[in-house]
């Protein structure tokens, strides 16, 4: 509903219609703000555990020449429609084949997409030397109860990958639970 809402009053204004990876994508920085500990990566002697403090989103993306992982840097310091614009702008630099080696890198957590082949759940690999990536199945109609009666319900799987090694099941699950909880109610992304 929400994606929705933005198309009808920001589409025009913005020169793009926010999709779900935009959405997603700014779900996903927020809630790395709020848990730091899966916004980290090793150090480069593997001794200690380093919290980043900037959030460089990597957004996955498949092309005629392979899997490309664009990063947007700053990512937590955009709002919605700098988000989308600066995402759009690395899409057409990798369509282009103009896209530079700094655009590929200096990623903190990555998110992976393959909702457009029809997948609902999958187990994506970790973009070291980030601690952790989320996998993003297709959305689709299931019948589940909600609020005491069935309903058809637009429903997505998330598959969080991280390394165990720096962060735990339960912290990781906190995370995993701040991501759903603002699916379900993506306002939240706006305060």
């Amino acid at each position: 509903k929400l994606r929705e809402r933005l198309k009808a009053k920001k589409s025009e204004a913005w020169g793009f219609v926010a999709g779900y990876n935009d959405l997603l994508g700014m779900i996903a920085v927020r809630a790395l703000r709020e848990f730091p500990y899966i916004n980290a990566r090793l150090s480069e002697d593997g001794q200690r555990i380093e919290q980043l403090a900037e959030i460089n989103l990597g957004m996955a993306m498949d092309t005629e020449r392979g899997l490309v992982v664009p990063v947007i840097k700053g990512a937590d310091q955009m709002d919605l429609q700098s988000f989308g614009v600066r995402f759009r702008q690395l899409v057409e630099a990798i369509q282009s084949g103009r896209v530079s080696p700094e655009d590929l890198t200096g990623g903190t957590f990555t998110i992976t997409n393959l909702g457009n082949y029809d997948v609902d759940a999958f187990t994506p690999v970790i973009n070291l030397p980030e601690i952790a990536i989320l996998g993003i199945g297709r959305i689709v109609d299931k019948v589940v109860p909600h609020q005491g009666e069935i309903q058809v319900r637009k429903m997505v799987t998330l598959s969080l990958v991280f390394d165990h090694r720096l962060v735990d099941g339960a912290p990781a699950g906190r995370f995993l639970q701040k991501l759903k909880e603002t699916i379900e109610y993506p306002i939240m992304i706006f305060v």
